[in-house]
């Protein structure tokens, strides 16, 4: 016969997940509950060996005391995930003690707690599932508020918008009563007559503008060398060209910032500014002319 704790000692690192001594002899009592590692416990057939002590453990899933003389099985219910377990013949219990009816014992508190604990899993998913739809109910009400009021808004600024378009066409109607007392409201006639007098009052609009640019021009290139009258004339090509077409790259930048820096040995910061908005506007009111005319020309 072999010790059973001597045994364990000498072939088993405290470390180690499984204890393996089928049919060694063993003898004794055995205490193992310093392999706090342990997932698989088997030292079945081994008639001699009389007790079985463990530590508390959640690995171990897998045990093995077959036809041994172990008739204390407290230890059974301090291992939660147990899956597997194969104790001793129930015969050879049969007339030696309490052992039989112990083993019953220690099934039926076995099965009582894992039924707790499903019940109390059971109990935890319920509560976390009804968390989880109160807030995803809190979410949906929030979503849902939020739509609401963002369709509120956007009611509103239609109802806004269609207020002011009433309003216009009210004004439009009130316009074409005093153009055209004796004829009905037509909106294509109204817009061709508000054109015409616009275009009218723009004439002498862009014909006096054009004087004043030119007088400043004048101006500018009487107070300058004549080497400096093209620079002039280039300085405002380039800017018209940037108001009328558009283009603003980087290259027509970088000429009117050129022309500029040459212009400004010989004129100030501030007549070069005045140049360049005067121009603008005259850019501006001929081509809102050239579009009336346009509109004009329809009829």
């Amino acid at each position: 016969m072999v010790n059973a704790q001597e045994y364990i000692k000498q072939n088993f690192p405290k470390h180690a997940q499984e204890i393996v001594a089928v049919s060694k002899n063993l003898e004794g009592d055995l205490d193992l509950s310093d392999y706090p590692n342990l997932t698989k416990v088997d030292i079945g057939i081994n008639s001699q060996l009389r007790s079985l002590k463990l530590a508390s453990s959640n690995r171990i899933t897998w045990m093995s005391l077959y036809n041994t003389n172990i008739n204390n099985f407290s230890f059974v219910a301090e291992l939660p995930n147990i899956q597997t377990i194969c104790l001793p013949r129930t015969g050879d219990l049969i007339g030696g003690g309490p052992g039989n009816a112990y083993i019953a014992q220690v099934v039926q508190d076995v099965c009582q707690k894992k039924n707790q604990e499903l019940e109390k899993l059971s109990q935890e998913k319920d509560q976390e599932l009804g968390k989880l739809s109160k807030e995803k109910d809190q979410e949906l009400e929030k979503l849902s508020q939020e739509k609401y009021q963002e369709l509120e808004k956007l009611s509103q600024e239609k109802d806004q918008e269609l207020e002011k378009l009433s309003q216009e066409n009210q004004q439009f109607r009130e316009l074409s009563k005093l153009l055209f007392p004796n004829r009905p409201y037509n909106f294509l006639e109204l817009q061709l007559e508000v054109a015409r007098l616009k275009y009218q009052e723009l004439i002498p609009q862009v014909r006096n503008k054009k004087i004043e640019l030119e007088q400043l021009i004048t101006n500018a290139k009487n107070k300058t060398e004549v080497s400096f009258v093209a620079i002039i004339d280039l300085f405002l090509g380039t800017q018209k060209q940037i108001v009328e077409q558009g283009d603003n790259s980087d290259i027509v930048r970088g000429q009117l910032t050129a022309y500029q820096n040459v212009l400004q040995t010989k004129l100030t910061q501030e007549e070069l500014q005045t140049l360049l908005n005067k121009q603008t506007e005259l850019c501006q009111l001929e081509n809102h002319l050239a579009n009336l005319k346009l509109i004009i020309k329809q009829d």
